[in-house]
């Protein structure tokens, strides 16, 4: 069977110097290469190599006939009770959505995790488990919500942390405060944040493995008085063992009408060990605004571990 090109010229196979010709030819080019020209110099290379190996290369013809598809049966319509009952799908639980089937039912736990608390149970969470009980008892009727359960993860500070740190750093302190820096500063050894969920609950940090202050130690509101602050601490004094640890310790006064806090803030501490050193006054003034109501003055604490 005799092929014809595009002008009714016939075709035959090249010969093996016409192969190498244009094998070296295209080789030597300095213009690059479309995508045809690739394809044809690599089968040339490849056939080349064949008869040299003695292999024979495989024939490929079209057939002369075309054996004609079945006919598809045709489709039947799905029930309409079922196209319904799909559309009245508003929601599918975590536990039985195809993400859960790729991440499991469980939380992420990361592998640089310090500490995982499934025992903690905050008043933020007490508050949601309440409004999702009162929700089953006034909506019977409707789709009940299912929650995941997880517990409280203590890690080291990682980018993703930063934005919710950030946040609550100056909720609880003052505004643009920045610990960015804290990532290139041993955060394995310096920094501890407890999540739940996705969510920073609460942040310790101290500002290096040698000097051994705590720049920062805060809890987000709705998560405090459960024992997270002290497991913070605690991680924080394992990390760094012989070294003496310091702090400054804010002095709420009374016009705040929070002097119990203060007086948790030290129990705190001297669980610990911490012993207070001096009283300095004025210690917050460059970082608090001048009408602002918390207090100035702080206590200096130190805990000796050498």
């Amino acid at each position: 069977m005799i092929e014809l090109g595009q002008n009714g010229e016939s075709l035959r196979p090249p010969t093996k110097a016409e192969v190498s010709r244009l094998i070296i030819s295209l080789a030597n080019s300095n213009d690059p290469m479309s995508v045809t020209q690739a394809i044809a110099e690599r089968k040339l290379k490849l056939d080349r190599e064949r008869r040299r190996a003695g292999v024979t290369s495989p024939e490929v013809r079209a057939a002369d006939s075309v054996t004609p598809l079945p006919t598809p049966r045709r489709l039947i319509p799905p029930h309409p009770q079922v196209i319904e009952a799909l559309d009245s799908i508003q929601t599918t639980p975590f536990a039985l959505s195809f993400l859960s089937r790729l991440q499991g039912t469980r939380a992420l736990i990361p592998s640089s995790a310090i500490a995982i608390d499934w025992e903690t149970i905050t008043p933020w969470m007490s508050l949601m488990a309440d409004i999702r009980e009162h929700y089953v008892l006034s909506h019977p009727e409707r789709e009940q919500p299912v929650e995941t359960l997880a517990p409280i993860i203590y890690t080291s500070l990682e980018e993703s942390h930063l934005r919710d740190v950030h946040e609550m750093l100056e909720r609880v302190f003052w505004n643009g405060i920045n610990v960015t820096d804290s990532l290139d500063h041993f955060p394995d050894r310096c920094t501890v944040v407890a999540s739940y969920k996705r969510l920073v609950v609460g942040v310790a940090i101290l500002s290096s493995p040698r000097e051994t202050y705590i720049t920062y130690l805060a809890v987000r509101a709705g998560w405090d008085n459960a024992g997270i602050a002290r497991s913070m601490l605690y991680h924080l004094i394992m990390l760094n063992p012989k070294k003496d640890i310091t702090l400054h310790v804010s002095v709420n006064n009374s016009a705040m009408a929070r002097p119990l806090n203060f007086c948790r803030n030290l129990l705190l501490y001297n669980r610990f060990g911490f012993k207070a050193e001096e009283f300095t006054a004025g210690f917050y003034e460059q970082y608090l605004a001048p009408n602002s109501r918390a207090s100035k003055n702080a206590f200096r604490l130190r805990l000796r571990q050498q």
